[in-house]
């Protein structure tokens, strides 16, 4: 039997809502599609904005053909899972809007993986002879003294040895000489691949991942723990019922932060900018929390 603002029908969608987002939020995080577009996390969020839309459709229905002569008296018990679900799963929906304004392009994300595919990194490999003579730098108080010279190296592909001269080596202190081992970037299984001194594939995603694993997470933890401690159990579960003014503007702060992460997530630009719309929706599950708690009663 329908109550005021509540039905079988805003239990299925309310609780859709929430379990799909909650996904779509773990499947960011772990890094589902490491590059764009990030279709998993799109469709989940797509999942949660339809089932958002049709618990307010269902919720309006509910308190339509409910007993408006009666004042409404809640007889179920508070559930034990919203308020973990509201302190821990909203800063980590936050963190998942900032890393993603760190994701890497698909061209880039696909050369990397092509390149781990066929062994790139740094190796150590010998000097054949020096292509040109060595060029002096006595350096400065930031920079060693060092050379740079033109040198041909034997390159151990797996398909067998070959001398590859690579351009303006840098070595410190001393010129190079035949036979003096070097470090070098190549990738031992694709000889087309350019040998390099210094060809370090770009880790900024990684390392701001990293840096938020190491020394934010324990805070947003921590955060976690106290928004758990000051939430009633009696009040997050009064707002599983719709209301106009709580509910629609949290639903639209939310919307704005996964329109926000479009750009990054499919990879296309918004006057010249993507990375700065995913900073900017970030914020905004904090903001909808924030707004709900303050406007419940």
């Amino acid at each position: 039997m329908s109550t005021p603002g509540r039905s079988a029908a805003t239990t299925l969608t309310g609780w859709g809502m929430v379990l799909s987002g909650a996904a779509a939020v773990a499947a960011s995080l772990w890094a589902v599609s490491p590059y764009p577009p990030l279709i998993p996390e799109l469709a989940l969020a797509g999942l949660a904005v339809l089932f958002a839309g049709a618990w307010v459709v269902a919720s309006y229905r509910a308190r339509a053909d409910g007993p408006l002569s009666k004042r409404y008296v809640e007889t179920r018990r508070p559930n034990p899972v919203l308020p973990y679900l509201f302190a821990f799963g909203i800063p980590l929906a936050a963190l998942a809007a900032f890393l993603t304004g760190f994701t890497v392009s698909s061209s880039y994300g696909r050369e990397t993986e092509r390149l781990e595919q066929v062994g790139y990194g740094t190796y150590e490999v010998t000097v054949v002879r020096l292509a040109t003579k060595p060029r002096f730098d006595p350096g400065n108080e930031d920079q060693d003294p060092h050379y740079y010279t033109d040198l041909t190296l034997r390159i151990p592909y797996a398909s067998g040895p070959r001398e590859v001269t690579v351009r303006g080596m840098y070595t410190r202190h001393k010129p190079p000489v035949p036979g003096m081992k070097v470090d070098v970037h190549f990738a031992p299984r694709d000889p087309g691949t350019p040998v390099t001194e210094n060809g370090e594939r770009d880790r900024t995603g990684r390392f701001v991942s990293l840096f938020v694993l190491v020394f934010v997470s324990p805070f947003l933890l921590v955060a976690a723990i106290g928004m758990k401690s000051q939430m009633d159990k009696d009040d997050l579960h009064e707002l599983r019922r719709f209301r106009t003014l709580v509910h629609l503007p949290a639903l639209g702060l939310l919307l704005t932060g996964l329109v926000l992460l479009l750009p990054m997530a499919l990879e296309f630009q918004v006057a010249g900018r993507d990375q700065l719309y995913a900073l900017l929706a970030s914020p905004t599950p904090i903001l909808a929390l924030i707004w709900v708690l303050r406007t419940r009663r």
